[in-house]
């Protein structure tokens, strides 16, 4: 048989892939280490170890198969030359036992499920006092336990790590302690060189290790190998692959490094799927100096008749950093990786193949792209394949890096004598190294917090600054240059390390070097880049590192703008220097000639960025410009973290600006919502965090969805926001949101995983709408699912939402759950109640219920709502000033009425002191009210309010009985008879309002109280609020008050327009003499408007325009009614003055007392009678009595009162002129006639006007 000589290389080289690909992968990721009795243990291979450490982080995955025993170690590390253990983490009962130098520390008793996984990470510091545990994310409190030798006080390196159970060294043998073997399952065992923070520390749960990764050749498995375990899931999305590539070539011809990184470019992206993004891709030659890599290109070419066919096959190293949108476990990940990647690739026909190692293929997940991220992958290049070359479309070359190594050495140093750090540093470098193969490019001292304080030898002891000899540390970085060829790169290395590390002696100063940690760098230059600036569009080219690049002004040539590669382990283009050039973007309205792309998407955030720091306002042409390239950014660009927040930043910027929103309501919400939909998220969840708006994205598993809680905590005014995913905020919360379980129903079917999308928007004037009578009363929250190809509405259970008022909502204010409707308002939105509805509402929040996922927001009604704050406090004043001064004044009423007899012998006097009694407690305990709620007391408070209920129903009730004697008295002024007339109104007075408190208290107990339902809900204790005693709920408000105050009010409006009617009539046909002047009318208005409490109408008219008027005569008006009633009722009635001047004058003011009597005066015509007594009622003030009908039984008594007969006197006095006539009593004598008695004065019985 023959074989052609191409056959025969192809089959060889199928042979070396599959030995390569049955090769099994070295990381552990979905793989876990089950341990029991038979499987005690792992190991650390022999020859791994790490260096001394100043900090760390260690973390693991753990479930426990059975409760777990008295005392067990997830892992331990003993220091190499002592028995101490210098690192570990364990349990002992219900507690967990953290191990740092030979010190235990001890959690609280804590429970761990069972058969579930748990995460737990332990920092340290040497800046701390001790170590920190993490328990699924939660920080625990450590108490340390001083039971082991003091002789241990760092992290030395060369120990002995187990995972599984304890050990200890037996003739530097380890032995296991089988008494505290794990009986469970761990899983994802890393360490870190750094001290994480609770937020790394969660936010970063799925990133390797880089001093110990989660790899298969780091451990000793003989005991027990790894087995899979499909339980532990840790979803990333930012990966970097490290591997090495063959590319043969059958037409002879050698690979370049600039071909190999295109021919890389091009077979990435089409081997792997659409959801793994490029981007970045460097290649390097390959340094053949292990033997495996020379043993896989010998059995790539050892058959002779093939090198006969002038095949080349060149090796190249590459780094890939690429992100999996969406993000899934990594597991699945390298899975994928390995399959994609190790397959020979032969997408550039038949004349060139790429074979990767698989062995060498490393996928990572990373915290970060160390270089820049950009936002497009690199463009595809086109090949021509010819027999003789393989030309490529890639017109610049990276420089001939072949003979030139490059390193980062990172250097600790103590230095001893008075000296410049920088200079004798850079000093001892150029002596130290040899100039003919090594120069240095750089040399940075880092910051005094990134250098290490510790001890150096016994000669020198430093610890906190304080020393016994004078010295110095410092750490500084450097790169350098070392000609040498890339196989000779571990040589270069040692090379390095070894002249470091020797003591440098210059006179009175010294250098030790402690510490030296040199890395290669791979990567020795900046590529090309697009950079778009105000100053226009600058293209750099590929330029080495440490070099710089200069590039014309696109508005002037003839001047240049530089930009600076850094070299670096991640070496990097710099900030460029463009103070040469001349702006070219001046304006926002120059925006529009700028083409946004994917290249320079972030370019245009950041010019959008520096052109609104120059506008505190923004005009409509300028707003639309700016929106819809943001809306240009969105739509191009894959939405990176650092994107996302650039363009959330640039929304809040506007929001917070005094531009006019309204026109680009629903744009801003749309291109908030895209960065939302479109953004990479690196875990399950991300946030994106600005002044003004917040938005959160998480990704759920629809099985495994239980729902979801959106909270936001901020000051009042919605600035410095705060995000609780799955948590209620526990002070100043604004906004929450809770998403039922049954949500799930309305994922979309094609997205996994399905996102949910909250945001939160603290500028209320976004959201203004054609509503006068309405304005928005709270921030704005929203929830939303992407991807939906239809609203998500009327859903079985509703979504709660809870927003923090903007300003109080007190019990007489109307509150409305709305959602904002984009197709309101000709597409402009609005606010629309329909599918939300107040679930209950307090003084500082309102709980809406809706069937609907979009943006929410809390109405209140403004005809309803408060005052401002300065007029607020001028109505308070008058209010209290008012009611303390009413006090006085009626308790002085009361004294004076019930002190004088003869005052008080008429109905309506008692009346009037019934009335005065029921306003002085109403007073009294509005007074008092504040004062009692702040003791903190709810039964107090619930007394203080029902006491103020009781005085306020009381005054209302003495006002209408005022109402119903005056229209006994002079409406029905004949055949008028009540038998125990004054004990029956004190039973209605005093027993109606009691009626209808005791009923409020045995239907609803709970309304009275605070003005708020819940006192927690404020953020704040009771005695520190200004709470006040009353009604918490309305409807018993309106019923119990509002509908009694205007049934009562009623009647004494038409008792008072009757008796004008009346007495108007009576005037009318009374002599010219008898009538008095506007003064006396107004008089007699004044007072029937006092006593029918007329004056508490106005609340009811407190609205409109005039609203603010009307709230000041409604305050003065009743806040000073005591007063009035004392003005009126004392100070102008003669006989209240005559009394006074009786009883308490002396001198030339003291009056005797007198009184005469007359014969009785008979047969008056009816009508006449009437006529007069009107006449001298509305004139004088006078007061009316009705005596009781003798022909229904009237007896005179003691109670009864009648007054004596007296002598008649004309009713006008000639002394006086027209005025009234005095004591005058007219007692009816025949059967049709009733008697009546006027007494002249101010105080006389019957209408007391």
């Amino acid at each position: 048989m023959i074989f052609h000589p191409k056959i025969l290389f192809v089959a060889l080289l199928c042979s070396a892939v599959s030995t390569t690909m049955r090769a099994p992968p070295l990381s552990l990721w979905g793989k876990v280490a089950e341990f029991n009795v038979g499987c005690s243990h792992w190991r650390l291979e022999d020859g791994v170890s790490f260096p001394t450490l100043n900090q760390l982080t260690a973390c693991l995955d753990l479930k426990f198969k059975a409760p777990a025993s008295a005392q067990w170690t997830a892992f331990m590390y003993r220091l190499p030359d002592t028995q101490c253990v210098g690192l570990g983490l364990g349990g002992r009962r219900d507690r967990l036992v953290v191990w740092l130098f030979g010190t235990e520390w001890t959690t609280l008793p804590i429970s761990l499920a069972l058969k579930e996984w748990h995460s737990l990470c332990m920092t340290w510091s040497h800046t701390k006092d001790g170590p920190m545990l993490y328990v699924n994310g939660t920080g625990m409190d450590l108490m340390a336990v001083q039971d082991s030798s003091p002789s241990c006080c760092k992290l030395a390196p060369n120990g002995t790590l187990t995972l599984g159970a304890a050990h200890k060294l037996v003739d530097g043998n380890v032995q296991i302690l089988l008494s505290t073997i794990l009986m469970g399952t761990v899983s994802l065992f890393r360490l870190w060189a750094q001290e994480r923070s609770r937020q790394e520390v969660t936010s970063l749960k799925c990133t390797e290790g880089d001093l110990l990764r989660w790899d298969s050749h780091l451990w000793d498995t003989r005991v027990c190998a790894p087995i899979p375990d499909p339980t532990l899931k840790c979803e990333w999305s930012i990966y970097t692959v490290n591997l090495k590539f063959n590319i043969i070539r059958y037409d002879g011809n050698n690979t370049e490094l600039y071909t190999a990184r295109d021919v890389a470019h091009r077979w990435l992206r089409d081997v792997l799927p659409s959801s793994i993004y490029l981007h970045r891709v460097s290649v390097f030659e390959a340094a053949r100096s292990s033997a495996k890599d020379a043993n896989t290109l010998a059995t790539l070419s050892e058959d002779k008749p093939v090198r006969a066919t002038s095949s080349s096959i060149n090796r190249f190293d590459c780094l890939v950093y690429v992100s999996v949108i969406p993000c899934v476990d990594v597991a699945a990940v390298q899975d994928t990786m390995h399959a994609n990647l190790g397959a020979p690739y032969h997408g550039f026909g038949s004349l060139i193949q790429v074979l990767a190692d698989v062995a060498s293929i490393q996928t990572t997940p990373v915290a970060s792209f160390s270089p820049p991220v950009t936002t497009r992958s690199p463009p595809v290049t086109t090949f021509t394949l010819t027999t003789s070359a393989l030309t490529s479309t890639y017109t610049e070359t990276s420089p001939n890096i072949s003979g030139q190594l490059y390193f980062e050495v990172k250097v600790n140093v103590s230095i001893r004598g008075e000296c410049e750090a920088e200079h004798l540093l850079a000093t001892w470098l150029n002596n130290t190294l040899p100039d003919h193969t090594m120069t240095v490019l750089d040399l940075q001292l880092l910051p005094k917090h990134h250098r290490l304080k510790r001890s150096s030898g016994s000669d020198l002891s430093i610890w906190d600054g304080v020393s016994s000899n004078i010295a110095s540390r410092e750490r500084f970085i450097f790169q350098v240059e070392v000609k040498m060829l890339p196989t000779h790169s571990q040589e270069a290395e040692d090379q390095i390390r070894d002249l470091l590390l020797s003591p440098y002696n210059q006179g009175s100063v010294s250098i030790e070097p402690e510490d030296v940690q040199i890395c290669r760098i791979l990567i020795v230059t900046c590529q090309s880049e697009s950079q778009q600036t105000r100053r226009g569009l600058f293209e750099w080219p590929v330029t080495p590192g440490g070099k710089n690049a200069s590039q014309p002004c696109p508005k002037n040539p003839q001047r240049h703008a530089t930009r600076h590669c850094k070299l670096s382990l991640s070496t990097q283009w710099m900030a460029p220097d463009l103070q040469e050039c001349p702006l070219v973007v001046e304006t926002i309205p120059d925006l529009d000639i700028v083409e946004v792309t994917p290249d320079n998407a972030m370019d245009v955030v950041e010019m959008m960025q520096g052109l609104l720091k120059n506008h505190s306002k923004l005009s409509y042409r300028e707003l639309d410009t700016v929106l819809n390239k943001l809306k240009d950014v969105v739509d191009v660009s894959v939405v990176t973290p650092i994107l996302g927040t650039a363009v959330i930043n640039t929304i809040s910027d506007i929001l917070e600006s005094p531009s006019f929103l309204i026109p680009f309501t629903n744009t801003i919400l749309n291109i908030t919502e895209a960065v939302g939909d479109r953004m990479v998220v690196l875990e399950n969840s991300s946030s994106l965090v600005a002044p003004a708006v917040v938005v959160s994205m998480v990704d759920v598993v629809p099985g495994e969805f239980a729902g979801l809680t959106f909270g936001v905590s901020s000051d009042g005014m919605g600035s410095k926001p705060e995000i609780f995913l799955n948590r209620f905020p526990l002070k100043d919360t604004v906004a929450f949101i809770a998403l039922p379980s049954i949500l799930q129903h309305s994922f979309p079917p094609n997205q996994s995983p399905p996102r949910v999308q909250f945001q939160f928007y603290g500028i209320p004037q976004l959201f203004r709408d054609n509503h006068k009578k309405q304005i928005l009363n709270s921030l704005v929250v929203s929830a939303s699912v992407s991807n939906t190809t239809s609203q998500i509405q009327d859903l079985q259970v509703d979504i709660q939402i809870t927003l923090r008022h903007l300003q109080p909502s007190y019990p007489h204010m109307d509150t409305q759950c709305v959602y904002w409707n984009f197709n309101k308002n000709n597409g402009r939105g609005g606010w629309d109640p329909r599918g939300c509805r107040k679930h209950n509402s307090s003084l500082d929040f309102t709980t809406c219920l809706c069937d609907h996922l979009t943006h929410f927001g809390v109405l209140l009604d403004v005809s309803r709502t408060p005052v401002d704050k300065a007029n607020e406090h001028i109505l308070t004043i008058i209010t209290y000033g008012g009611c303390g001064v009413s006090s006085l004044f009626l308790g002085i009423t009361v004294l004076t009425y019930t002190a004088f007899h003869k005052l008080r012998q008429d109905y309506p006097s008692k009346i009037l002191i019934n009335l005065s009694l029921a306003l002085l407690g109403l007073n009294l305990a509005f007074l008092l009210d504040s004062w009692l709620s702040s003791w903190g007391m709810d039964g107090l408070c619930v007394a203080a309010a029902a006491a103020l209920h009781y005085f306020l129903l009381a005054s209302f009730t003495w006002m209408g009985l005022e109402g119903v004697n005056m229209y006994f008295a002079l409406v029905k002024v004949f055949n008028v008879y009540v038998p125990a007339y004054m004990l029956k109104f004190c039973a209605l007075g005093w027993g109606i309002p009691l009626i209808i408190c005791v009923l409020v208290l045995i239907v609803n107990r709970e309304a009275y109280g605070h003005l708020y339902n819940d006192v927690h809900t404020r953020m704040e204790p009771i005695a520190n609020s200004d709470s006040f005693c009353w009604f918490q709920d309305d409807i018993t408000f309106y019923v119990s008050v509002v509908a009694y105050a205007l049934l009562v009010f009623l009647f004494n409006i038409a008792v008072f327009v009757v008796v004008l009617i009346q007495i108007r009539h009576m005037r009318a046909t009374s002599p010219s003499g008898t009538r008095g002047g506007l003064m006396h009318d107004l008089k007699g208005i004044v007072t029937l408007t006092l006593l029918l409490g007329l004056t508490w109408t106005v609340g009811f008219f407190t609205w409109g325009p005039a609203r603010l008027v009307l709230l000041y005569m409604f305050s003065v008006l009743n806040a000073m009614q005591g007063m009035f009633i004392f003005l009126f009722h004392c100070l102008m009635k003669e006989n209240v003055r005559r009394q006074w001047r009786i009883h308490l004058c002396f001198g030339k003011f003291l009056l005797e007392e007198h009184s005469g009597t007359f014969p009785p005066l008979m047969s008056i015509n009816r009508r006449l009678l009437a006529l007069n007594v009107g006449l001298v009622v509305f004139q004088s003030g006078a007061t009316l009595h009705p005596l009781p009908n003798p022909h229904k039984g009237y007896r005179p008594s003691a109670r009864s009162n009648p007054a004596p007969l007296t002598a008649p006197r004309p009713l006008m006095s000639p002394a006086r002129g027209a005025g009234p006539a005095r004591d005058l009593t007219l007692v009816r004598t025949t059967t049709d006639v009733n008697a009546l008695s006027l007494n002249g004065g101010l105080c006389s019985p019957y209408l007391d006007i």
